[in-house]
């Protein structure tokens, strides 16, 4: 472990104020799903590792520094399984359409 603490979690307002936005900016992308977040009370807490992905996921570069990143690695998503093309007898190559019912 490292000898100095490392945030693990911030509020919404640290969050807003490391990634250089405003606090509704995030309150949005939380309500539509794309920023994770645990709701403590009347406020958010956001997770490092939720809030890198979000980062990059919107062009944003290494938001921590690299010896920062190590502790992240104790928890990874598993990959996503995905059926292969050939058992779900579709062997077309492209983007899949999304079919509403």
């Amino acid at each position: 472990m490292p000898s100095e603490s490392v945030k693990m979690t911030f509020t919404l307002s640290e969050a807003a104020e490391l990634l250089n936005c405003h606090k509704a900016t995030l309150r949005k992308a939380i309500s539509g799903g794309v920023l994770r977040a645990a709701r403590l009370g009347r406020d958010y807490r956001i997770s490092r590792l939720d809030l890198q992905s979000f980062w990059a996921e919107n062009g944003g570069g290494a938001l921590f520094e690299e010896s920062e990143t190590a502790t992240e690695g104790l928890r990874k998503a598993p990959p996503a399984v995905e059926k292969s093309e050939e058992a779900s007898g579709s062997l077309e190559k492209g983007p899949r359409q999304l079919t509403l019912f």
